[in-house]
């Protein structure tokens, strides 16, 4: 028999969370060098008895269609003025992790989506981070429920960092994260938001329901110079750097299996 292009749809959000917290801890052993054989094998016996990464797919396209998380970035752009006007070009629109073609139906979208694993012929097949790192090349970038899927905190910094440089001035980031992310023994909602502003990212818009966290965040100027930041500038910019460098060594030393985001000195914005 003839296997379906896709997964079954999930229905069931409660077993929607039971796949994702499986799936993540799973693909966690098995990206851990440190892994025995057989904390491995048990975690392939694990991806195997949930459906492996299409039931993870269905769990995800399922949180997403609850938490309408395209309809909330509709509504920041409309609220920000930043959707164009009669005969202006469509925003320029990287989807990272896209598991449907929802930001698509926006015509004021011009959407390159990207999952590693495509469900739909209009989302590009493509890792992230095999993606070229065009500085300012996009409007918006769009990441719902991907960041928390990377599985270490430096590369979730990376992550961030990319996202950043990919971003023209005054460009918008729409993050969206498990609340149990941002609420972790590593993580908090000020921890973040300083972090993000370290890549040169300003949290303008924020959002809270019982288990996801929605930021928008601003691509700030950076300036001609150091010479011309100001010295209160200056010195909140060495804050934050001194600040992302101690939460570095904290979560370095820290459990790899909490949420963290490490920023190394070349990802931090320099203002």
């Amino acid at each position: 028999m003839a296997r379906p292009l896709f997964a079954p749809a999930m229905r069931s959000m409660k077993r929607a969370r039971e796949v994702t917290r499986k799936f993540h801890d799973a693909t966690r052993a098995l990206e851990d060098g440190d892994s025995s054989r057989e904390v491995r094998e048990r975690a392939v016996k694990t991806l195997e008895s949930i459906g492996g990464r299409e039931a993870y797919q269905a769990a995800s396209a399922l949180t997403t269609s609850r938490h309408r998380t395209a309809k909330w970035t509709f509504s920041v752009l409309t609220r920000l003025g930043r959707r164009p006007g009669r005969g202006e070009r469509a925003l320029r629109t990287l989807e990272v992790g896209a598991i449907n073609t929802d930001l698509m139906s926006a015509k004021f979208l011009d959407v390159r989506a990207i999952d590693v694993r495509s469900r739909h012929p209009k989302i590009e097949q493509i890792d992230f981070f095999d993606l070229p790192v065009a500085r300012g090349a996009y409007d918006v970038v769009h990441s719902s429920m991907v960041v928390n899927c990377v599985c270490t905190a430096e590369m979730r910094g990376e992550m961030l960092a990319r996202t950043a440089t990919m971003l023209r001035t005054n460009g918008l980031f729409f993050l969206m994260l498990p609340k149990r992310c941002v609420t972790s023994s590593r993580m908090s909602l000020e921890k973040l938001t300083r972090l993000l502003r370290a890549c040169g990212l300003r949290v303008v818009e924020q959002k809270s329901t019982p288990k996801v966290m929605f930021f928008c965040c601003e691509k700030l100027a950076k300036p001609a110079s150091e010479e011309a930041m100001s010295s209160k500038a200056i010195a909140s910019r060495d804050a934050r750097e001194a600040f992302a460098r101690r939460e570095r060594e904290r979560d370095l030393a820290g459990d790899a299996d909490d949420f963290g985001v490490v920023l190394a000195d070349e990802h931090l914005c320099g203002f």
